[in-house]
């Protein structure tokens, strides 16, 4: 089994951040999400890049003079994670 610890280039506290915001996302997959999350450190990697363009996608959204065309492609990253953990879930990796 792999740690958490071991992908070192992804901060914990992003990676578990995306990792709770996926979860809230595909409520569905909640466990396994997180079964697999822990012993696969491609998805883990996954939850923290989705982690990262939440976090930048919530703060553009916030600002009045963000470029929507740069909000729209965050908007597009977000889902495009969200179908890659989907497919890894499903085996399709």
């Amino acid at each position: 089994m792999v740690r958490k610890e071991d992908v070192a280039h992804i901060p914990r506290q992003i990676a578990e951040q995306g990792l709770a915001r996926l979860m809230m996302r595909l409520p569905a997959t909640r466990a396994t999400i997180r079964a697999a999350a822990a012993s696969q450190p491609h998805l883990y990697e996954l939850c923290g890049a989705y982690g990262e363009a939440c976090a930048v996608l919530d703060r553009m959204r916030k600002d009045m003079s963000a470029d929507p065309a740069i909000v729209t492609e965050y908007e597009i990253i977000c889902a495009e994670i969200e179908i890659d953990v989907t497919r890894i879930l499903l085996g399709g990796r």
